[in-house]
């Protein structure tokens, strides 16, 4: 459905570092990130840009992400694509702290939800920085840093700790 598309014709998304971007069929998506004040952006806002087409086609549209699980603004989180599905990991919030949860947006019907893992599953520690890679129906997900958080039996050096482990996640949608 398209009712949450806003087109912005001649504009851009806002200049931002360690955002997160995926490419599915001819479409490129942007969301997150933040700008040189700090300013987080709304994980919910997100960019899109056809590809391939004549260049009067190639256009940014902003369109609003609705869903029962948004995830908080953030930046140096990691994505890949599963099954269609935008799969996003980790990341820093505005007050510091580091996200462990996999959230996935359906670009079709812009719509977010968290993704679970498998029952009995062990779940990663929070982290961002981290790399992600998708394997079939797989993320696999290793690095990282912990941020400021401190891993238990480890002692932290400089304030954050470089994550040296191995997650192979299989994503189950909600």
């Amino acid at each position: 459905s398209n009712e949450n598309m806003t087109t912005v014709s001649r504009l851009s998304p806002q200049n931002r570092r360690s955002h997160e971007s995926a490419l599915i069929d001819d479409h490129l998506y942007l969301f997150g990130g933040w700008d040189e004040k700090l300013k987080c952006f709304p994980r919910n806002e997100i960019w899109v840009m056809k590809c391939r087409g004549p260049e009067r086609e190639r256009k940014w549209m902003k369109r609003l992400a609705g869903g029962r699980s948004i995830p908080p603004s953030c930046w140096k989180a990691r994505c890949v694509v599963l099954k269609g599905i935008i799969c996003s990991f980790g990341g820093r919030k505005k007050d510091g702290d580091c996200l462990g949860e996999v959230y996935g947006l359906d670009p079709k019907k812009m719509k977010w939800m968290e993704i679970t893992t498998p029952a009995g599953g062990k779940k990663p520690w929070k982290r961002l920085l981290c790399c992600l890679c998708a394997i079939g129906s797989r993320m696999i997900m290793f690095g990282g840093t912990s941020g400021l958080e401190e891993i238990p039996g480890d002692h932290l050096q400089s304030g954050a700790k470089q994550i040296q482990d191995k997650f192979n996640l299989f994503c189950n949608n909600e």
